[in-house]
């Protein structure tokens, strides 16, 4: 053990478990680490910190050697050996009001006079999520984690309604009384998708109830279950400190509904396998049918074959000159952009354009089914079809 001047130990070898490294604190922040260890679950900035450390106590080596975190900022150094882990920490002071569309954890409540699901105007972001909330006694406490929105507001309308539809949609009593005793929890991502704050954000609100024993009904929308497949990624691969953190607590209290997803890794049997291997049991999925440029299901229904054929696909009646081998969804990409520079293209060997969207059939024949749905599909590619419950 390699002791420094004016550092106290708050993890060590020698405890046992799965701890290999020993961990290091400026004696002078000892009592503060202390207190996040001890209050860490009412909190997920503290808890997301005392994960770093616990990465860090297991030996693993991806734990970025400075962040920002919450109201700190984070970094460590180590011995030559990695044997010895020492940490510092800044609290930055931060008295600004938050910008309007600050990500975060908001609570969102029925407002009659709007007669919809709010976020109250001016909000700061929660750290840590109400357990004891619960639309039905004893069903757990509702969350949602949301895709694409311009705003936050937007988004807490939406939410809402996925989660009465997913939970509760033949409970009119259940309903009734959510929107006049309870909220739910917004995690809102503002659009940034593949940050690793969010991941790691979700990482610990996903810890906080697991370790609290607390029952959870998620909803994770769109866009934001590539984000919370990341964050569940994370906990399958980091076992050993999850452990450490969770006191090996069962995750199977929560339930996860995957709502009109989009991302890497969120087809039905993906989200499906993934839930089982980490033990969340309860999952359900519900796709829109016309996201097709996004969602790996959507393209393979049956009343959507129409967008591909069988040896790839090729612009034809005045386009000549723009073809490609390729198919999925970088091509079809490459035909809204071309349908979208040529928008004077009409019907012609095979070739439909409609709502900017250029397609190409095998059989000109196949084409009357799809087109029925061709504005539903152009709505949900690039309009707001997607963020409304589909069903």
């Amino acid at each position: 053990m390699n002791n420094k001047n004016g550092y106290s130990i708050i993890y060590s070898a020698k405890d046992g478990s799965n701890i290999s490294c020993n961990v290091h604190v400026p004696t002078k922040q000892l009592k503060d680490w202390e207190r996040i260890k001890k209050n860490h679950a009412g909190n997920y900035y503290m808890t997301t910190l005392l994960r770093a450390v616990l990465r860090l106590a297991v030996g693993d080596k991806n734990v970025l050697t400075q962040a920002t975190i919450g109201d700190f900022r984070f970094s460590y150094t180590t011995s030559p050996d990695r044997k010895d882990i020492y940490i510092l920490l800044i609290e930055i002071s931060n008295t600004s009001a938050p910008q309007a569309q600050t990500s975060g954890l908001y609570q969102a409540k029925w407002v009659l006079e709007k007669n919809n699901w709010n976020v109250r105007e001016g909000s700061r972001p929660m750290v840590s999520m109400d357990f004891t909330d619960q639309w039905c006694v004893g069903d757990g406490h509702m969350a949602a984690v949301a895709g694409k929105f311009k705003y936050k507001e937007d988004a807490a309308i939406e939410m809402g309604r996925h989660l009465e539809h997913a939970y509760y949609a033949n409970s009119t009593s259940t309903k009734t009384n959510a929107r006049s005793n309870s909220h739910y929890s917004l995690y809102w991502l503002n659009n940034e998708f593949t940050d690793a704050k969010h991941v790691q954000t979700l990482v610990s609100l996903i810890q906080q109830a697991q370790s609290q024993q607390a029952k959870m009904r998620w909803l994770i929308h769109g866009e934001g279950c590539g984000t919370f497949v990341q964050a569940l990624n994370f906990i399958k691969k980091n076992p050993k400190s999850s452990d450490l953190f969770v006191a090996q607590k069962d995750i199977n209290l929560q339930e996860v509904f995957f709502s009109n997803p989009r991302g890497a890794g969120t087809s039905k049997a993906d989200l499906e396998k993934l839930c089982k291997d980490i033990g969340i049991e309860s999952i359900r999925v519900n796709i829109n049918n016309n996201d097709v440029f996004f969602n790996p299901d959507a393209r393979k229904s049956l009343r959507n074959k129409a967008m591909f054929t069988a040896g790839g696909i090729t612009l034809a009646g005045g386009a000549s000159g723009f073809a490609s081998g390729e198919s999925g969804i970088d091509t079809i990409q490459k035909l809204i952009e071309f349908a979208q520079s040529n928008p004077s293209l009409t019907l012609s060997g095979g070739l439909f354009v409609a709502g900017g969207v250029a397609v190409i059939v095998q059989k000109a024949g196949n084409l009357c089914a799809f087109a029925r749905n061709l504005k539903d599909v152009w709505d949900s590619s690039v309009g707001s079809g997607n963020q409304r419950w589909a069903g």
